[in-house]
């Protein structure tokens, strides 16, 4: 019996270590972090130690150790000398961080279109899409997922701002014929990679969502051969408590979708206001909106994304400062992940 004893102990031990980690940080949740990553003179913002963290020593030790997923933009990799992706690509390999690409993928198959297009976000085109593939793979690496950038969103609801071209208000099949192409070339250079969808909120207030919505995923399911990976929620949080509910309305039907097997994992992307003035507001409003969803609505999301393209944080590193970007992983890994 002592014996007995002692081996369920020590299996426990076992167990614990293996689940918590060197750093003590568990992994219940698929943590990612995308940092603001562009090039000048690009409109987007760029934290000003975003190629720091790709040194072997960059201080987020601990903060890998809970990163799963290093999403990139891109728009950055469209531009980035091939140089800085290599440095990105050889560091993330050694930290056996897996590599994702947000970008648009509605193609773009005339130079002017009526509506659309260059100028309006989720659209790209197969040549901006190979160029992104060959910059990863000469590299060395390899994209293990492709987040397609709100395509149904922007193909189909949106209607365009004043002045700005017009959306294209396409059908949802439409819009599925539009995105296959860019799709193919990712699928052809990484045929293991995983397709992913993130969409606004805002979808949960268009007329027949809920059947837009399975429309959408029953398609890609055909068309692709499986489900998507993901949808991950991107939450206008600067609009107040209305996109919250519509946050809450979506996160459910989700919930039904995955049931009915058309999507694997449900994620949220957690970031500050556009409007905050410094760092502090920006990690202390995060940190809000992950104690909303999680404490608040005890939603369990398989992947919470640590996200910013805002002006704030300005600095991802070092993790040991409360303002970082990934000093916000740490305070999700320690308070929520693994707590579910």
């Amino acid at each position: 019996m002592r014996k007995q004893r002692l081996f369920v102990r020590s299996t426990l031990s076992i167990l614990l270590l293996l689940f918590s980690g060197a750093s003590g940080i568990l992994s219940a949740t698929e943590i990612w972090i995308a940092p603001q990553a562009s090039v000048p003179p690009s409109p987007l913002n760029r934290a000003v130690d975003f190629l720091d963290m790709f040194r072997s020593d960059a201080p987020w030790r601990k903060t890998a150790q809970a990163v799963s997923v290093f999403k990139l933009y891109g728009s950055y990799l469209e531009h980035a000398p091939q140089d800085q992706v290599n440095l990105i690509v050889e560091n993330l390999n050694a930290r056996r961080i897996s590599i994702a690409v947000e970008a648009g993928v509605l193609n773009t198959p005339v130079a002017k279109p009526a509506c659309g297009g260059p100028g309006v976000e989720g659209y790209s085109t197969i040549a901006r899409a190979k160029l992104i593939s060959e910059k990863i793979k000469k590299a060395g690496g390899s994209i293990a997922y492709v987040a397609m950038d709100e395509p149904l969103w922007f193909g189909r609801y949106y209607k365009g701002l004043p002045g700005k071209k017009p959306g294209c208000r396409l059908s949802v099949e439409e819009v599925i014929d539009l995105v296959m192409p860019v799709l193919r070339v990712y699928r052809d250079d990484f045929p293991a990679v995983k397709i992913g969808d993130v969409e606004p909120s805002g979808v949960a207030y268009q007329p027949e969502w809920q059947s837009d919505l399975q429309r959408w995923l029953r398609g890609l399911r055909e068309r692709l051969g499986s489900r998507i990976s993901f949808i991950q929620l991107d939450v206008p949080f600067s609009a107040g408590s209305r996109q919250v509910a519509a946050a809450l309305r979506f996160y459910q039907q989700l919930d039904v979708l995955r049931a009915e097997n058309l999507i694997k994992d449900i994620g949220i992307i957690y970031n500050g206001l556009p409007t905050d003035r410094t760092n502090k507001e920006w990690i202390d409003n995060a940190q809000n909106h992950i104690k909303l969803f999680e404490h608040g609505h005890k939603l369990r999301p398989q992947q919470a994304i640590i996200q910013s393209w805002t002006p704030r944080p300005t600095h991802a590193l070092p993790e040991t400062d409360p303002e970082s970007l990934t000093s916000l992983v740490l305070y999700y890994a320690r308070n929520f992940d693994g707590a579910k």
